[in-house]
């Protein structure tokens, strides 16, 4: 993929860092450990649509209105009485998602996807599908802010990472892929997840590029691209 001069394909460390007033131009949010890769995996289990939230009541709001609404979330690493999953991705993977709407809820990824406010085109990107995303992006061709969600205000190394491939994939720069790998397998958030025996969602996260789905929202949920 060739350099597009046509828009300038910058970054932030974390959500707090997003432009007041919010900028036009494009969004990427990439909250890799979990919302983001969790999105990605929701959409190729073949859900309906997947809606974000930044407020848990809204999301139950949701989940009360809509027929066969399944929700998904965590509050600082935890359950939120009322929903439905964790966003792990292999914990979706055994549920029943197909052709379900379904609404999410995290501590960090929604929130930044709330703050942004827009209704279409923004893009969610991960390790993942950072290839994809950032194909999505040359072919818009117009200004994009990469958003590395982070957390609780401070930046994470896994977000940071995901950002960093991002833009590198659209600037076609090189990376040292076995440093970012590295980054993440020393992240505390990998750390959590190997406390608690999901040594297999850190292995999927180095996969980079193994996916081509890219969550785009239009009219306020987030479809296939």
């Amino acid at each position: 993929m060739n350099d597009r001069s046509e828009g300038a394909c910058e970054r932030v460390e974390r959500l707090e860092d997003i432009p007041e007033p919010v900028p036009t131009g494009e969004f990427v949010v990439v909250d890799v450990i979990i919302s983001s890769t969790s999105i990605v995996r929701l959409l190729e289990g073949g859900a309906e649509y997947v809606k974000p939230f930044g407020d848990p009541e809204a999301a139950l709001q949701f989940k009360e209105q809509t027929e066969d609404a399944l929700l998904v979330g965590e509050d600082g690493g935890g359950a939120i009485e009322g929903f439905d999953l964790s966003p792990l991705p292999s914990i979706i993977a055994d549920a029943d998602v197909a052709g379900r709407p379904v609404g999410i809820r995290t501590s960090n990824g929604t929130r930044a996807m709330d703050r942004i406010g827009h209704t279409d085109g923004l893009l969610v990107g991960s390790t993942v599908n950072a290839a994809a995303v950032a194909e999505e992006l040359s072919e818009r061709g117009t200004n994009s802010l990469i958003v590395a969600a982070g957390r609780q205000g401070e930046p994470t190394p896994e977000d940071s990472v995901g950002a960093e491939l991002i833009q590198a994939r659209y600037r076609a720069n090189s990376l040292d892929e076995d440093a970012l790998r590295e980054r993440i397998l020393e992240c505390s958030t990998a750390e959590w997840l190997r406390s608690m025996g999901y040594d297999h969602e850190i292995d999927a996260l180095l996969e980079f590029d193994s996916t081509e789905t890219v969550p785009t929202l239009k009219d306020g949920v987030f479809i296939d691209a």
